[in-house]
């Protein structure tokens, strides 16, 4: 892990306070680099600016727990005021970050409520994807999982996958044979449409445009084909009618 005191980009920076831009430190990862280790003191409160982090735990039975992957926001902002960090930090793949020191980011929060109050405000909106992602955990079925990532996470009925399917799958607490069959039902019962990366909802389809039946214009002619035979009129009191009028001519 490299560490350079570069700026943070410009596109970034506009949203950041000013203490914020001059406190931060980019780290370039590579894949398998650990950012911190479950059980140190903190030291930095970290923000991803593009790659994986992966946030993880060892169970008593020896497995890993994936406790949230993390492509972009804050990382170890729990430790903040904590005596450690609570799991492992790593990088699923080249990653790009960003150091605050942990003393000096108390300090300036305790000092520039404007600072704090942004501060507040990014950690609610991660509080809010947590809790969608909490409610898509209870949801029993795959394809429901499925629609509600869409929904809750897509922009206008459209969810671009920022990872793998593999790496969404496990995100969604399912195999992935069990995505991939999901998703093909959805596809075959028209709840949405698969198209590389991006998952679409059947509702934002554009519909096409429904077929006019073409106007008879009034210039043309009725159709040539003979009167209908008035009801109860048969064919005896036809040739009667006919022979009155031929003799009154």
């Amino acid at each position: 892990m490299s560490d350079a005191p570069s700026p943070i980009p410009h596109d970034q920076a506009e949203a950041w306070p000013e203490h914020l831009r001059r406190l931060g430190v980019r780290s370039d990862l590579r894949a398998g680099d650990r950012l911190f280790l479950g059980g140190s003191a903190p030291t930095h409160v970290y923000w991803v600016e593009s790659g994986e982090i992966v946030l993880q735990r060892d169970s008593l039975q020896g497995q890993t727990l994936i406790l949230q992957r993390v492509r972009e926001g804050f990382v170890a902002e729990a430790s903040l005021q904590a005596r450690h960090y609570h799991c492992d930090a790593l990088a699923a793949r080249a990653s790009v970050v960003w150091g605050f020191a942990r003393p000096r980011l108390l300090q300036l929060l305790q000092e520039t409520p404007g600072l704090a109050l942004w501060w507040a405000a990014r950690l609610a909106g991660q509080l809010r994807a947590a809790r969608l992602r909490c409610e898509r955990l209870s949801l029993r079925s795959a394809e429901q999982r499925i629609v509600h990532a869409v929904e809750t996470e897509g922009r206008d009925g459209v969810l671009v996958l920022p990872s793998t399917r593999r790496a969404w799958a496990a995100e969604l607490g399912l195999t992935p044979e069990a995505l991939y069959r999901a998703l093909a039902r959805l596809q075959r019962d028209a709840v949405l449409s698969v198209q590389g990366a991006e998952l679409r909802c059947a509702a934002t389809q554009p519909q096409a445009p429904a077929r006019r039946r073409p106007r008879q214009c009034a210039s043309e002619p009725a159709s040539s084909s003979p009167p209908a035979t008035p009801p109860g009129l048969d064919a005896g009191a036809r040739r009667r009618r006919t022979r009155s009028s031929t003799g009154s001519a």
